[in-house]
């Protein structure tokens, strides 16, 4: 298990008590694992405390990989093979605070800087690692883990209401946000440096934009370009690693880096993982169907060891309340975008194939192969006559149409003319509640060009939450994640191209199609995007399942945000299929909300 956890003292007072508790909990050789001074403890998890006789002042705990350490080489006094401390450390004395602004890859770490009692946190650009912190009683928490934050904690941490109520709003977080009132996440892109006395303050260093594509000329110079960072990005992420898996959905992304991957590694030490349905979920399912059949193509043509693709059709969970418990256990209560759905796969993953590093194709919809219907959206918004008038061309009647939509969803500052009706039978919150009508729902908010619109989707806070999710259920077992497609080499460059590329026409999802040649078979890299398959083969006798456990379960609405179970049952639903997953998540909040309720909360 990776990640680190820390306390500062911000005053002039003691944390004894805190540092005691923390330790007392831990079953640690803190010895080599931990540094204690009167201002500050810091923890790396399982690994040595960072020494070296080039840092006498400096202390590094952290969860980094580093993908331009030979970059950084021609910039740095750097040993032979130097590992990601050395770099960072090194970094951080040429160029103080700035030194996150020089480095590509997955990181979180903290550096204390006992010469001038500064603490410096900082997290990646996408927030691939996670990072969490709390000022209290004069003293800050910060770690990897929400649950080692509260169980130091002299006392339960107070829930945040504003997060639960829209969880049950159905509107989306704001980034920073978690299940505790003062627990905040250290934002994406994002550092903290801080001593005694002063306000934190978070810095953000770094924002997608473009980088010069000038040299490309023609379309495949594009693409020549991105299949490249793809394969380096792939490269990166099995540096020093001998068993490698990858999620095999059956899409294009994880189809596509699953055959790269077996270009770059000894197939030996290749494993991949599919959920299917079997014949106990199959008649849950309305159609019936997973993509069993895209991932043997996969293995066809990319000559896979069919001994190392592993099926996963059920959770190892007994019941619904040891699924609950795990999550409690891993992410610290209720969690937006929490994927313990991925949680059985890394178990098998470790305990069968001792993998080192998990693949996911997450977040290609969100990036470079998003569906490419919004390109026009820079010609209405540069008044680009030349390029309306080929998208009139090539769409016709659709194109007018598009083009209705665009200039009312600007009018309304939303692309989801009805959604609002839609949230509105998603709707969890009582209309009693003090939040009813403060909170605002930014679900679709409007972005007048394509390339605000790009940033928007790659960007967003989904990003960040599920990559964490996905990397703390995994950390369990020792496993990495890792996201290719999430380089910001290579986000940077999609950024960048010309909207064109992505026009979908003579198909959706253009621009990766166009990269994936030679990568995957045609009768891959063509198939329509829909098939009817979901990614959880089973999510339907997993919705079913969860509800029969849950029947007689009683809400108890601690907070009295809820609706009660009565009042949900009179809502309006698109589906039956819907009513049941809504009510199961009602209660499976209710839950959370209860085994971490503080002891001296009243409901309001």
């Amino acid at each position: 298990m990776k990640g680190f956890f820390g306390i500062l003292n911000l005053n002039n007072g003691y944390f004894d008590n805190a540092a005691t508790k923390y330790l007392n909990t831990k079953s640690l050789n803190h010895e080599n694992t931990s540094f204690i001074t009167d201002k500050i403890l810091l923890e790396n998890f399982t690994t040595p405390i960072f020494k070296n006789n080039k840092f006498p002042n400096l202390q590094f705990v952290g969860w980094c990989r580093l993908d331009n350490i030979d970059e950084l080489q021609n910039q740095l006094p750097l040993s032979k093979n130097p590992k990601e401390e050395e770099v960072i450390l090194t970094a951080y004395l040429k160029w103080g605070t700035d030194c996150v602004k020089h480095l590509i890859g997955d990181f979180s770490f903290a550096i204390w800087n006992e010469a001038k009692k500064e603490l410096f946190l900082a997290k990646d650009q996408m927030g691939i690692r996670p990072l969490f912190y709390i000022e209290h009683d004069g003293l800050l928490y910060f770690s990897t883990s929400i649950p080692l934050i509260k169980s130091a904690l002299l006392e339960k941490p107070k829930l945040n209401e504003s997060y639960i109520a829209k969880e049950l709003r159905n509107y989306p977080q704001e980034i920073e946000d978690t299940f505790f009132k003062n627990i905040k996440r250290l934002k994406p892109a994002h550092y903290i440096s801080i001593s005694t006395g002063k306000t934190i303050e978070e810095v953000r260093y770094w924002e997608l934009g473009t980088v010069d594509l000038s040299h490309c000329k023609q379309k495949e110079d594009y693409y020549a370009l991105l299949r490249t960072t793809l394969e380096t990005a792939i490269k990166s992420r099995i540096r020093g690693k001998k068993n490698v898996g990858c999620q095999l959905s059956g899409g294009m992304d994880s189809s596509a880096i699953a055959v790269l991957l077996s270009r770059l590694m000894d197939k030996k030490n290749l494993h991949t993982y599919s959920f299917v349905l079997d014949e106990t979920t199959k008649s849950y399912s309305d159609n019936g169907i997973d993509e069993q059949g895209t991932q043997e193509e996969i293995i066809s043509y990319a000559n896979l060891i069919r001994e190392n693709h592993h099926h996963i059709t059920s959770f190892y969970y007994k019941n619904v309340f040891e699924e609950f418990a795990k999550k409690n256990e891993v992410m610290g209560g209720y969690a937006n975008s929490d994927c313990i759905w991925q949680d059985s796969l890394y178990k098998v993953a470790a305990a069968k194939n001792q993998i080192e590093v998990i693949f996911s194709g997450f977040p290609g919809d969100e990036g470079v192969s998003q569906n490419g219907n919004n390109y026009f959206y820079d010609y209405l918004n540069d008044f680009n006559i030349r390029g309306l008038f080929q998208f009139l061309i090539d769409f016709k009647h659709n194109a007018l149409r598009k083009t209705l939509h665009y200039y009312r969803a600007k009018k309304a500052k939303t692309t989801a003319l009805n959604y609002s009706e839609i949230q509105k039978k998603r709707n969890l919150l009582s209309p009693k509640s003090k939040f009813y009508n403060e909170l605002k729902d930014s679900s679709f908010s409007f972005n007048p060009s394509f390339k605000s619109w790009q940033k928007q989707q790659i960007c967003r806070a989904h990003t960040t939450l599920r990559t964490e999710s996905e990397g703390a259920y995994a950390n369990q077992y020792g496993i990495e994640t890792a996201y290719p497609l999430a380089d910001i080499r290579l986000l940077e460059i999609m950024y960048s191209l010309p909207a064109d590329l992505f026009k979908p026409k003579p198909y959706s999802r253009a621009l990766f199609r166009n990269i994936c040649e030679g990568i995957l078979p045609d009768k891959v890299r063509l198939q329509p995007k829909r098939s009817g398959a979901k990614t959880l083969a089973f999510a339907d006798y997993w919705i079913y399942t969860k509800s029969e456990e849950l029947k007689n379960y009683k809400i108890k609405n601690h907070t009295g945000l809820m609706l009660s179970e009565e009042e949900y049952q009179l809502k309006e639903a698109e589906n039956e299929f819907m009513k049941t997953k809504r009510l199961n998540n009602l209660k499976e909040i209710d839950y959370l909300i209860d085994l971490n309720l503080p002891h001296n909360h009243k409901k309001e």
